[in-house]
């Protein structure tokens, strides 16, 4: 079996070097945000209070060794026992507070994260920004992974981190001093000189921590970009398998498991590959690692044994200093303790910073000056929308709409028609405010806007949560809900109102097109937006939907964009995007040449949808005078 092509080993280069001082500057926010500053400043001299508590235990065991063994040397049973109790006194001191300190510790961890997670997330899903990225930001991937794995690992390993430093620092200040009044002096004869070495030991330690920390960085510093591969890995792996189960019904039907199992499997061979790099990584480290690991409790004893030879110290001092030359060397190998996991942090870091960066080049790009961009207006005293010499551009400056000049009022009910990709989407995208690249003025109107997509979005939670969306009005009873789902054809949902499913899956695309219509009944827009939204309704779907907003919301605009025929029918005004020449954009025109009879049809149904009671046959009898008159223009 021949194996996948792997993708490169390693991730694009990013755009700027990460350092912690970047991370800071976007995590440390929480410790002055409003509302979270006072748990955070709590909680950290909460860690700062039990790490200084934690080191008194530690040098409290350390003034027992000595005591325990000079008692045991001496053979003092009465002693020994003595500290017997003293040491569960020590145990059960040190148990409690390891125990509230690592509750301290996960509370800072879990409102840190929290905290950095929302707001990332009301950075990412503000102004179209999570739709905006995924069309420029191409190194800024699986930003869901980001925001759910690398924030949790970044501030996680932050606060360890943090907490062990501390500890390091407190220990390396406390048992310098312990081991350098142990120490005494060393005589040494150096080129015929005979020197005494004062706090030798010391000496000793540092230069013990010094070399295997310079050996760890030179060994493991590759492990940072193999983390940072690794994780990018892990997000595309699982990013398949999403798409896999959101699209199960389509890759069904077009049986392309074959195809989705040869992809997942090139995932998971670009997956190995990158845990192999990373595993290389880490055993080039443990090498050095478990060396130390196995010389640490050895080394201090060689270091003391002069001085317990020349019977200068006891066997309980010999004991006492051993674990103090422990304790500093402990505090000195910091870095060769956590290389490992320090590298995972700063690929988690690397990755965090890279979305904020990509987020804050957007806000720039958007929102900054010296960059063209669509400029939206928000709605006056007039009540209509403009688009004045309107240019739609993609994000690589190609132009797709040109100039376009429309003025709609209310309530008109205007069609939309041009070839696929020329752009008809992208206008409602800017009128959404959520495309900004090109030219020219948008004009909105006054009253609320409704956009209905050709896929309708359908949230986590009940039938009548999807119907509400994206907030409840206020006045809609259970029996307006099930009303409105027998108008739009619906009537096997109506009991199901507190049902939780996942509607996105469990209903067509013609039911999920018309609970979307459903939604526009019930929040009763001035102004609907609708993007081929009735794609996938037969033409007696399609009629009855469009006579709804026309007889229930007949001082609503409409703008459609579609192909589907009969769509005129409901419009009073046709434009059509014509396709440029060369690098030009389409143009917006309207469609000449309409017929008498079409407008007289128009008016017709103008006025027969402010009646209050219709003629039940006006539409059948509308639908055969539009098929005569289309007849008639062929």
């Amino acid at each position: 079996m021949t194996e996948p092509t792997p993708a490169s080993e390693t991730s694009p280069a990013p755009p700027h070097h990460v350092t912690v001082r970047d991370f800071a500057a976007i995590a440390c926010g929480y410790w002055t945000a409003p509302g979270y500053r006072g748990a955070a400043w709590l909680l950290t001299g909460g860690m700062v209070i039990l790490g200084v508590g934690n080191v008194g235990i530690q040098l409290w065991l350390n003034l027992w060794n000595r005591d325990f063994f000079n008692a045991l040397e001496k053979k003092d049973l009465a002693l020994l026992f003595h500290l017997l109790w003293i040491l569960a006194g020590i145990v059960v001191t040190a148990g409690i507070g390891v125990a509230i300190q690592l509750h301290v510790k996960r509370s800072l961890q879990i409102y840190w994260r929290t905290w950095l997670s929302r707001t990332t997330v009301e950075r990412w899903l503000n102004a179209g920004r999570q739709y905006q990225l995924g069309l420029l930001a191409d190194e800024v991937d699986n930003p869901d992974g980001r925001i759910a794995e690398d924030i949790r690992v970044s501030t996680e390993f932050a606060c360890e981190f943090a907490q062990s430093i501390l500890q390091c620092i407190l220990q390396l200040f406390t048992f310098l001093t312990v081991l350098w009044t142990l120490s005494g002096n060393l005589p040494v004869n150096l080129f015929g000189m005979d020197l005494n070495v004062p706090g030798y030991m010391v000496w000793a330690a540092v230069a013990y921590a010094l070399i295997g920390s310079i050996l760890t960085y030179a060994l493991g510093r590759g492990l940072i970009e193999a983390g940072n591969v690794r994780q990018s890995r892990e997000a595309d792996f699982r990013s398949g398998l999403n798409r896999a189960r959101e699209h199960a019904e389509s890759i069904a039907l077009l049986r392309g498991e074959d195809d989705e199992r040869e992809r997942l499997r090139g995932s998971l061979f670009d997956l190995r590959t990158a845990w192999h790099r990373q595993t290389r990584g880490q055993g080039n480290l443990s090498l050095l690692t478990s060396s130390l690991a196995y010389l640490a409790p050895i080394v201090p004893l060689i270091v003391a044994l002069p001085r317990y030879l020349s019977g200068q110290i006891q066997l309980g001092g010999l004991m006492q200093t051993a674990q103090a030359f422990s304790s500093v060397q402990w505090a000195l190998s910091w870095l060769i303790d956590n290389f490992s996991k320090f590298a995972e942090w700063r690929a988690s870091c690397d990755r965090v910073v890279h979305l904020h960066r990509a987020l804050h080049d957007l806000e720039e790009s958007t929102d900054g000056e010296g960059h063209e961009r669509i400029t939206l207006h928000p709605p006056t005293d007039v009540d209509m929308l403009v688009l004045k010499e309107l240019g739609l551009a993609r994000p690589t400056g190609e132009m797709l709409v040109a100039d376009a000049q429309v003025e709609i009022g209310r309530p008109e009910r205007v069609l939309i028609r041009g070839q696929s990709g020329g752009g008809k989407s992208t206008i409602m995208r800017a009128v959404a405010g959520i495309w900004p690249w090109g030219k020219g003025e948008i004009f909105l109107p006054t009253g609320s806007i409704a956009f209905m997509p050709q896929k309708p979005y359908f949230p986590l939670g009940t039938l009548r949560d999807a119907m509400h969306y994206p907030k409840a009005p206020e006045g809609i009873t259970d029996d307006v809900l099930k009303e409105t789902l027998h108008k739009v054809g619906l009537d096997h949902l109506r009991d199901r109102l507190d049902d939780v499913d996942r509607w996105d899956q469990i209903l067509s695309g013609g039911e999920q097109q018309r609970v979307s219509f459903a939604r526009s009944l019930i929040h009763k827009p001035q102004w609907i937006f609708m993007d081929e939204a009735t794609s996938a309704l037969d033409e007696a779907g399609q009629e009855n939907v469009m006579k709804l907003l026309i007889e229930d919301l007949p001082e609503t605009s409409i703008v459609s964009i579609g192909h589907r025929p009969g769509l005129e029918v409901f419009h009073t005004r046709e434009l059509n995007l014509e396709p440029g020449k060369g690098t030009e954009g389409a143009t917006l025109r309207k469609i000449a040449g309409r017929k008498r009879a079409l407008k007289e049809v128009y008016s017709r149904m103008s006025a027969a949808s402010r009646a209050a009671s219709p003629d039940p046959g006006f539409w059948k009898t509308l639908r055969t005078r539009v098929e005569s008159v289309a007849k008639k223009k062929r």
